[in-house]
């Protein structure tokens, strides 16, 4: 969150800057918009961290080597079946 706090606080010193700087404006808008995104993706991502449960569900599934008839593709429309 901190990081956020700081991303936020060099957006608003760039666009203070691009207002004192208007020769150099569009580079300091151009770095204001880049600690916005940065920071935009730092509060994203945490909120998605807030939102996961603690340990994740996992769920393994043991293949059968028993040949499964129900995979079986039904036949051409010839009536022959495929080569596999």
């Amino acid at each position: 969150m901190q990081e956020a706090i700081r991303l936020r606080e060099l957006e608003a010193e760039c666009r203070q800057r691009a207002l004192s700087e208007p020769d150099k404006k569009w580079y300091w808008l151009a770095q204001a918009a880049k600690y916005q995104v940065q920071a935009d993706q730092k509060l994203a991502f945490r909120s998605e961290e807030a939102n996961a449960p603690d340990s994740p569900e996992i769920k393994l599934v043991q293949w059968s080597h028993v040949r499964d008839e129900r995979r079986l593709m039904e036949p051409l429309p010839d009536g022959r079946r495929p080569l596999w």
